[in-house]
């Protein structure tokens, strides 16, 4: 008889099971879909989610390839030139016009497909824990959900469907043949459940709530709704992010080459804390001076989104061994 030490049984949890439920499922953005905590107190909302929470996030991602090499992984020279000519892309619209109007628009459309992919990516991770999902569908289909329910909800922000009195109709009915997606999904999901499920269900089912509810508020265009849901997806996906990005740096304790990004997560709650706030008070501090280094500073966080934006697709591909192993994937 052979004594084999048997594996310890895989964790369905990303972290943990409370870290997962509160910065990754993100379950508190319900509190922000009644109408009266947005109308009463959006400016302290919109003040902590962009200085203390969006803007960082953005930010965290060129802090992170700067500081471990793991996640370059011998890119160095793509990410460099990403760097250099999107602040060429950025200066250059400035120089020209003395503003961002269109590359605001660009930003809006790419930051839909950032937030379709991150989410994916989280689910992605999910199913590799249980074995459980459609590939196909949870890449594909969800990306193309997500991304349609913010842009049929960007009207009056990017364009206005009313105008368009032929789209309408068509629109309508799409909505109803898009909103078919997560159900199909959540269906799938459900079919075949077990206990050791449950974590990939209370992410599935608290972010396709939120896109539902969104897609939902602009089919009846109610413009508040709109905008709570609106700020309850930026929260989430700017806390989900920060979430991944610190259980990874806690893992890179053991986990991969020797780089600062190691020392780091040894003290990552002080880091990140510091992070946060120092970033967010800067940015706040920038908006008290002139008109011209506010224009400036808005110029410099659009070259880091987009710096964000093509990063992210390049440092947390799961079909990479070494990227899904330091994710615990």
């Amino acid at each position: 008889m052979t004594n084999q030490a048997s594996e310890p049984a895989k964790s369905p949890w990303i972290h943990s099971p409370l870290f997962d439920i509160l910065f990754i499922a993100n379950v508190s953005w319900v509190l922000l879909i009644i109408p009266a905590i947005i109308q009463a107190g959006s400016g302290t909302v919109d003040f902590w989610q962009v200085y203390y929470l969006v803007m960082p996030h953005r930010w965290m991602t060129l802090f992170l390839v700067a500081t471990d090499r793991d996640r370059r992984d011998n890119h160095s020279r793509l990410l460099l030139s990403i760097v250099l000519g999107l602040a060429v892309i950025v200066g250059g619209s400035y120089w020209n016009s003395g503003a961002f109007l269109c590359l605001g628009f660009i930003d809006y459309i790419w930051n839909a497909w950032h937030f379709s992919s991150q989410h994916t990516g989280i689910l992605r991770i999910y199913s590799r824990k249980t074995d459980l999902g459609n590939e196909w569908l949870e890449r594909h289909g969800l990306r193309a959900f997500i991304v349609y329910a913010i842009l049929r909800t960007a009207g009056g922000m990017v364009w206005s469907t009313s105008q368009l009195s032929y789209a309408m109709p068509l629109l309508y009915w799409l909505d109803f043949a898009i909103l078919a997606i997560p159900l199909f999904i959540l269906f799938i999901h459900l079919k075949s459940w077990q206990k050791s499920h449950l974590a990939k269900s209370v992410y599935l089912m608290s972010m396709l709530t939120l896109y539902v509810g969104y897609l939902v508020a602009g089919h009846f265009e109610l413009d508040a709704w709109i905008l709570c849901f609106a700020t309850a997806a930026s929260l989430f996906h700017a806390i989900e992010y920060l979430a991944i990005v610190s259980h990874y740096a806690l893992r890179r304790k053991q986990i991969g080459s020797a780089d600062l990004i190691r020392e780091l997560g040894k003290r990552w709650g002080l880091v990140l804390s510091i992070f946060l706030v120092g970033l967010g008070s800067f940015g706040w501090w920038i908006t008290t001076l002139s008109a011209e280094l506010q224009m400036i500073w808005q110029g410099v966080n659009l070259w880091a989104a987009y710096t964000h934006y093509a990063f992210d697709g390049i440092i947390w591909k799961l079909r990479k061994p070494t990227t899904a192993k330091a994710l615990g994937a």
